[in-house]
């Protein structure tokens, strides 16, 4: 089955973070399972970030797809570059951003299941 156009939410401030969020959602909700939550292209233009938050009753995986973010893998800061994947368990935190002096916006896929 071939999808069509992909849902855009635009969230700003989210989680306390700076700026906007834009998530290009791959899968309509309607199709989603009782497993999966969200599995979207997540964009953070140059200053903008998810604020710290924690998982519950569900883990997050990311992988970056384009540029360099700063993590924050509960209260570890650490530098992620384009190919690295992350996991963010049931009952952990993290917050993810794109340096205010980056130049290309910071590209995220993002998938979130229940769990």
């Amino acid at each position: 089955m071939l999808l069509g156009n992909m849902k855009t939410d635009i969230s700003c401030n989210r989680f306390g973070g700076n700026g906007d969020v834009i998530m290009e959602h791959y899968i309509d909700e309607k199709m989603l399972n009782d497993t999966v939550v969200m599995y979207a292209k997540v964009t953070l233009k140059p200053g903008c970030s998810l604020g710290y938050h924690v998982h519950t009753g569900n883990s997050e995986t990311i992988v970056v797809l384009q540029g360099t973010a700063d993590y924050n893998d509960n209260g570890t800061p650490m530098t992620l570059h384009a190919g690295d994947r992350v996991h963010c368990p049931n009952g952990e935190g993290h917050s993810i951003g794109n340096p205010e002096n980056a130049t290309e916006d910071l590209l995220l896929q993002a998938l979130v299941i229940k769990g």
